[in-house]
């Protein structure tokens, strides 16, 4: 994976829970609101505990959850959060 950096982050506005959940990811200077955060299932955990364990992370630094969803039918789960 590799670390995320606050440019890169601006320029996608979406990154994956495992990056999240690993400390790789520098939200500071974000410079947006919205973010969405993008899960794809693992061997021996589902996308959606992934996910949710990221926003629960995410939620002690003032992110709040908006909304949870597939893309498309596929396995990948998408939770779009906001700063509060």
């Amino acid at each position: 994976m590799g670390f995320v950096t606050p440019q890169q982050l601006a320029s996608n506005r979406i990154v994956l829970a495992e990056s999240v959940l690993r400390n790789e990811v520098d939200f500071r200077g974000y410079p947006h609101r919205h973010i969405a955060i993008a899960a794809r299932p693992r061997l021996g955990t589902s996308s959606i505990t992934q996910l949710l364990e990221a926003v629960e992370y995410l939620t002690q630094f003032g992110w709040e959850l908006v909304n949870v969803t597939s893309a498309d039918g596929s396995r990948v789960m998408y939770a779009f959060l906001r700063l509060r």
